[in-house]
């Protein structure tokens, strides 16, 4: 078991998880609140739109691929929806040309998911039918997004959305924020979609062979594709979270939320280079950026300070990750050399 490496690569797999306990001990014993209901429920809500969108980001990481526009589809979507549901007389010339639809959020919560998803087919599609670079497809269509949030909203902030639509951001059953119940749910079944649909193994073998895939049958292109669908929907689902939360649209929502999304999968063993993670994993990068941000901010830490933590946390996953890829090449290569031992 040792020469395999098995052991050492399943210790890697789980690291997070004691990490994770450790961060948490830490703070609770620097801070006086850490451990506080008020507290562990303001780190739950930030996990929850961070949550949403890294499902997103880890599914299209999977396939092999990255999605910059995640941030870009947020501020505009947050903008549209405010802009659709406040009424006219509320609006003036210097907010969105003087337009308000006041529109019910029955009629403007389908037209975001809607318009998320279409984002990413756009993307999908740009990146498998055109042969176009992902990274600089979706970093264009991140600038292209919150252009349109700019000129939509003129810069003015839009406020007072209508407590129906807030309620997934801002409504509680009971103690629970419903961001949080609403976030595992989707969790869970994205989860069961990865280890138990043809899509899952499909999203896995493109991810680690695209070659590979499509000499056994499956669609490289389609998978993808749906991969990208599927984080755009993410990002539409988690700005109405968020708008729902603040009651306050601006075309900055979102700003530097793609580098967390990345940052919570590569910490949570998905891998940049497709075919190798869980959304499990990726729930565990969530709760321990959530944790960190939240426990420096009670340590009153300089902000620039964050920052730097969470470039380190970046770097050591990404190491983790490397040692990861070298057991696996090594065993593979000791399990052919024992093969030529036993056939001689």
């Amino acid at each position: 078991m040792f020469r395999d490496g098995r052991l050492t690569q399943l210790v890697l797999d789980r690291l997070i998880w004691f990490v994770l306990l450790l961060v948490v001990i830490f703070f609770s014993l620097r801070t006086d609140n850490f451990l506080s209901g008020i507290n562990l429920i303001n780190i739950l809500l930030h996990a929850s739109v961070l949550g949403i969108l890294t499902i997103g980001q880890a599914i299209v990481l999977l396939s092999g691929n990255f999605d910059l526009s995640q941030e870009g589809t947020i501020s505009l979507l947050t903008v549209l929806a405010a802009w659709m549901m406040l009424p006219y007389r509320e609006m003036t010339l210097a907010q969105a040309g003087g337009v308000g639809w006041e529109l019910h959020p029955f009629i403007v919560i389908p037209i975001m998911l809607v318009l998320g998803a279409l984002i990413g087919l756009i993307n999908g599609l740009l990146i498998t039918r055109l042969q176009m670079n992902n990274f600089i497809v979706t970093l264009a269509m991140q600038l292209i997004l919150r252009g349109a949030a700019f000129v939509i909203s003129m810069g003015a902030i839009m406020p007072g959305t209508p407590a129906l639509f807030n309620w997934l951001g801002g409504g509680r059953i009971g103690p629970i924020p419903v961001s949080v119940i609403a976030t595992l749910i989707v969790f869970l079944v994205f989860a069961y979609i990865l280890s138990n649909t043809r899509f899952g193994r499909q999203l896995y073998a493109v991810g680690s062979n695209r070659q590979a895939a499509a000499a056994s049958g499956f669609n490289p292109a389609k998978t993808i594709t749906t991969a990208y669908v599927i984080g755009g929907l993410m990002a539409a689902l988690a700005s109405w979270m968020l708008l729902g939360r603040l009651e306050v649209s601006n075309p900055t929502l979102g700003v530097g939320m793609t580098l967390e999304t990345v940052a919570a999968s590569v910490i949570g063993g998905v891998a940049l280079t497709g075919g190798t993670g869980t959304i499990w994993g990726a729930f565990s990068g969530v709760l321990l950026l959530s944790v960190i941000n939240n426990g420096l901010n009670l340590m009153e830490v300089d902000p620039f300070w964050v920052n730097g933590v969470r470039g380190l946390i970046i770097l050591l996953a990404l190491l983790i990750e490397a040692q990861k890829v070298r057991i696996k090449v090594r065993t593979v290569q000791t399990t052919v050399a024992d093969k030529k031992a036993a056939a001689s």
